[in-house]
């Protein structure tokens, strides 16, 4: 449909596209585009000296949604937003420049095409590519995807099969995307050699209004399938939701839509970062990050589950009971040469611990900080027989506040069962 100055809009449908194309003009510095409904500005277009800005207001939030592209010509320029009702993204010539996830509608229904600039249109939407997730990557080190205003969140590195696989949560504004929700989801790169990387599609998405952000978690094989364990943060504030997606490849990871928690011991509404693994007898084991609760009030610990096939979990003594209320995050568990090892951040620094037995007692090294203060949550994953690769990421620029660029460093094992961290070989 085409769309007029003055022109009522009574668009019903909830998912659409508008299209705005400019041929053979300059438009920096013009409003492009005013909707409005009654007196509220819905929808806001406008290009200024270096950027374009799409402003969409959706009735569950005051605050409208801003998006922000950056063309290389401002001359013949075609402007897309997209709105599929889960994701609202801004294309520029054709090229992915910005996109949020929303809640609620954007009121279209009675409202009028306040002012124009160019040539309009608006029709039913059609999903178009969320990111680049296909492509080689050459330099790893320091990597962040491409796009305005990405990073690289928590890291999640699994290894299978001669195959080094980096789970990442997938950011955009700095945990700022969703009203300060996050809307990470779990984005997915592989290599055989730590040298050439290679883009996946999202592994696992955001699908739902109701899904605020698919946390932190980790992977683990078992019985032919790969079972993604994570946290839910719901948009309405309730308790995150633990649940998992499978996958026969790797790859494409379907979501279970079926929920766990812990026993009312725990802070139900805290439980996030399940770190899963695989013992020597078949038994799964699950560590999730959480509160116990005591009588002179609560402390952070990391509650413990078995299962036998990955669907019923039951509750054993914690592995750890802190002596704060800190809550140790994105627990990390490895066995390398008969020593048992456990990672785990506090307000993002990450440390490690030592034990001959599987689950304690552990001792702290007397430098027991993994890699270092900056690289934010780091967590491993073995690459071969014996060597331990860990994946972090520093907030770049530091005003962020949060994600940035994946740091990878070895763990090189010494005689006394501590590690000395190295940048690996192949990446020097």
């Amino acid at each position: 449909m085409l769309i007029k100055q003055g022109q009522k809009i009574d668009y019903k449908n909830e998912k659409w596209n508008i299209q705005a194309d400019y041929n053979g003009c300059d438009i920096r510095n013009n409003k492009l585009l005013s909707v409005k409904n009654d007196s509220r500005e819905i929808i806001n277009i406008i290009c200024g000296d270096t950027q374009i800005e799409a402003s969409i207001l959706f009735d569950a939030r005051e605050t409208p949604i801003n998006l922000i592209g950056i063309p290389a010509d401002f001359s013949n320029v075609s402007v897309v937003v997209c709105n599929t009702q889960n994701r609202i993204a801004l294309y520029i010539n054709g090229e992915l420049y910005d996109e949020d996830w929303p809640l609620g509608k954007v009121p279209l229904e009675n409202s009028v095409c306040d002012f124009l600039v160019g040539e309009c249109t608006i029709c039913e939407g059609t999903p178009r590519a969320s990111r680049t997730t296909t492509g080689e990557i050459s330099n790893i080190q320091k990597w962040k995807p491409d796009g305005h205003n990405t990073g690289v969140g928590d890291c999640m590195p699994f290894s299978h099969g001669g195959t080094f696989h980096l789970f990442y949560l997938f950011d955009r504004r700095g945990h700022r995307s969703k009203w300060g929700l996050g809307a990470h989801q779990w984005a997915h790169i592989s290599t055989k050699d730590l040298i050439n990387w290679t883009q996946h599609p999202m592994a696992i998405s955001i699908d739902e209004q109701y899904e605020g952000s698919i946390c932190t978690g980790s992977v683990v094989y078992h019985d032919g399938l790969y079972y993604a364990f994570y946290a839910v943060r719901m948009s309405d504030g309730s308790p995150a939701r633990m649940t998992w997606a499978a996958s026969p490849d790797c790859i494409s990871f379907e979501k279970s839509h079926k929920y766990f928690e812990l026993s009312s011991k725990y802070d139900k509404p805290s439980a996030r970062d399940p770190m899963v693994f695989v013992g020597e007898d078949g038994t799964a084991h699950m560590f999730v990050t959480t509160s116990l609760h005591k009588d002179n009030g609560s402390a952070g610990c990391l509650a413990h589950l078995t299962s036998r096939d990955m669907l019923n979990w039951e509750e054993t003594e914690p592995l750890v009971i802190l002596d704060t209320a800190d809550q140790p995050e994105c627990p990390d568990y490895f066995e390398l040469n008969g020593w048992y090892y456990l990672i785990y951040s506090i307000r993002g620094q990450a440390r490690y611990f030592m034990s001959k037995e599987p689950f304690g007692p552990w001792e702290a090294p007397a430098d027991n900080i993994l890699i270092s203060p900056d690289c934010r949550v780091p967590k491993t994953a073995k690459f071969g027989k014996d060597r331990v690769i860990a994946a972090g990421f520093f907030v770049d620029p530091p005003e962020r506040g949060y994600a940035g660029y994946v740091h990878f460093n070895e763990m090189i094992q010494q005689p006394d069962g501590t590690f000395k961290c190295v940048v690996p070989k192949e990446l020097l």
